[in-house]
């Protein structure tokens, strides 16, 4: 089984508005330059929407335990398919035909959910609300059966999204994560209307991991003051405690507001990385070239008790005349685009139709209050990055075999994770890579790299070939010469 493809490529003008998903699939094919960028008018028609439902008459009561039977034989069928002996492309196919039925299925038990919320003719059973029902009859948790009842009342004001989840073309937790949006009470209906095609499309179309930020950021401009009071919350929570255990060690527990975590985070992240290579140090000394990360003479929880207590004995000085220890040197990279920048230093806000192109985030893809970043701005150092139309920062530093200072850090910036398909290791593990190798007369500069962990670095060197396309988006070719998908 497929996927259904619901729409078509069209022409489309990049200066009108958006007029469905059609539009929308137009213009992800030919328009937009690179990942997080919209045109200059933004809205959505939900009359056109692309995925109309396909024309299946309603099917009488009676026949529903039928209907039931044959969707319950035709799944135990699937499940009896022998994976381990099946084709890597009959896998494949059939790993996306069963996410399609899940999601499919998802969406009618939602439907069903809808039903029962708006009628609730099990009220006369002492059922007072839909949730209680569903919590009982279909076994669910109480969080559960919130979130489908939260999903079911987002498709029925957004009937685009009811549409592609009934096809199978949205995922259930980005459908749900939807609904979770969709609640909330401060957000104008008609500017959720309005924005719910690029919020599906961007469902449709990337990994959870960056729909989910997407969205968030786009719920942070449609609901401004919220935004801010939740970190105003957070900044007034911060808090550390060190208690003694009656059986003897000490319990450390806190919690630090997103900017201060950040900055704590880089200056662990180093003293453990100090840990670490000192015990692999001792391991090469004590075995050779045998020594393996099995041979490390602590754990990776001990090293980063280690660590902890390291970073407390460097902040403090045995000189009594000293009042407090010297500032770190450690570098914590903030970026903000222009934009945001000046509407946030203005005191407004974006329009949430802005909300790809608003970057206000660490170099780890930590999502920061614009404010925040803003009053970092004015007390710390600042250093302008530029890059053109495909998303590539522009060329820094001089040619050298390895991307070093500000040539690696053009590299690592714009990007969260590793860019191999479905990895979603940090850029802080990840070492700046030449996409066409040096050993190819691959210059260092950053439109030459891409930040890859260390298995796929490995594995490129394979015969697999890793390049960006002019639209910003990221390609990998296997050694047969078949892209990765």
């Amino acid at each position: 089984m497929s996927s259904c493809s619901a729409t078509t490529s069209t022409p489309v003008d990049a200066d009108a508005p958006l007029a469905g998903l059609v539009y929308l699939d137009a213009w992800r094919a030919a328009v937009r330059p690179f990942p997080g960028s919209v045109p200059p008018v933004a809205g959505f028609d939900p009359v056109d929407d692309g995925y109309a439902s396909a024309d299946v008459e309603p099917a009488p009561d009676g026949d529903v335990a039928a209907m039931l039977a044959s969707a319950v034989e035709a799944i135990a069928t699937l499940s009896s398919i022998d994976a381990v002996t099946t084709e890597p492309q009959l896998l494949d196919q059939l790993v996306a035909g069963v996410e399609q039925l899940r999601r499919m299925t998802d969406a009618a038990a939602t439907d069903v959910a809808a039903i029962v919320d708006a009628r609730n003719p099990f009220r006369s059973q002492g059922y007072m609300n839909a949730r209680t029902y569903l919590k009982q009859r279909a076994q669910l948790s109480g969080p559960e059966a919130h979130r489908r009842l939260q999903t079911a009342r987002m498709r029925d004001q957004l009937p685009e999204w009811r549409a592609a989840a009934q096809r199978g073309v949205v995922g259930v937790a980005q459908s749900e994560a939807m609904g979770r949006v969709a609640a909330n009470p401060r957000i104008d209906p008609g500017v959720l209307t309005r924005d719910a095609g690029m919020l599906l499309d961007d469902a449709i179309d990337l990994p959870f991991v960056e729909f989910e930020r997407n969205l968030r950021t786009w719920e942070s401009l449609a609901d401004p003051e919220d935004d801010e009071a939740r970190n105003e919350r957070a900044t007034a929570r911060r808090d550390v405690d060190l208690r003694p255990r009656p059986d003897g060690g000490w319990n450390l527990t806190g919690y630090l507001p997103e900017l201060l975590g950040v900055e704590f985070a880089e200056i662990f992240a180093w003293f453990l990385d100090a840990e670490w290579r000192s015990d692999w140090a001792e391991a090469r000394q004590r075995l050779g070239d045998r020594a393996t990360q099995s041979d490390l003479a602590r754990t990776s929880a001990q090293r980063r008790a280690d660590a902890m207590l390291a970073m407390a004995r460097a902040s403090v000085s045995r000189d009594p005349d000293v009042a407090r220890p010297a500032a770190s040197s450690i570098t914590v990279d903030i970026l903000l685009d222009h934009e945001t920048m000046q509407a946030h230093a203005s005191g407004d806000t974006p329009d949430p139709r802005r909300f790809r192109n608003v970057v206000s985030r660490t170099r780890s893809g930590r999502r920061l209050h614009p404010d925040d970043a803003v009053n970092a701005a004015l007390v710390n150092h600042i250093r302008r990055v530029v890059y053109d139309s495909s998303g590539t920062v522009i060329d820094l530093g001089r040619r050298s075999r390895l991307f070093r200072g500000s040539s690696r850090d053009a590299v690592m910036l714009l990007l969260t994770m590793c860019v191999w398909i479905g990895c979603d290791q940090p850029v802080a593990w990840c070492d700046a890579d030449h996409s066409l190798g040096w050993k190819a007369h691959g210059a260092t500069v950053p439109r030459n790299g891409q930040p890859l962990c260390n298995g796929h670095q490995h594995l490129k060197e394979t015969g697999f070939e890793v390049y960006r396309d002019d639209r910003g988006h990221w390609h990998i070719i296997d050694p047969a010469g078949n892209e990765v998908a």
